[in-house]
């Protein structure tokens, strides 16, 4: 495993890491810096160990934050699929319906073209005996 040397909190520290790692822990040295960038009014007033806390309490408080917000939206998404699954399946329903309804009213109207040609035959017929007389 190669190392990484980094400053973190003002201290040089030296971290061995997986090279598919290495790009989130510049990310998370940065953040941490800028944590503590973002507290250097308490720097000489309070010890460093304490600065280090607040930052602790701050990001864990931020991945709270971020589970809850994903948990949420894992529960929405959750919510939408069943609701889109239940209305897919009314739609399919009504499909069926609509099938089935298209289904006897093409039988109806084959009964009805019968008819008809019934009909038309049976008017050809009177025409050709009108035609021999």
């Amino acid at each position: 495993m190669p190392d990484l040397e980094v400053i973190i909190f003002n201290q040089k520290l030296k971290l061995s890491y997986q090279e598919n790692e290495k790009q989130r822990i510049l990310k998370a040295v940065e953040t941490l810096n800028k944590k503590w960038q973002s507290f250097s009014n308490l720097h000489g007033k309070v010890s460093d160990f304490k600065i280090a806390i607040l930052i602790s309490l701050e990001l864990q408080d931020l991945i709270a934050d971020t589970n809850n917000l994903k948990e949420n939206s894992i529960e929405s998404l959750k919510k939408e699929i069943e609701f889109k699954e239940k209305k897919s399946k009314e739609n399919i329903e009504n499909i069926k319906k609509l099938k089935i309804e298209l289904n006897d009213k093409n039988e109806e109207l084959n009964k009805l073209e019968s008819i008809l040609d019934d009909f038309h035959n049976e008017l050809i017929q009177i025409k050709n005996n009108i035609s021999k007389k």
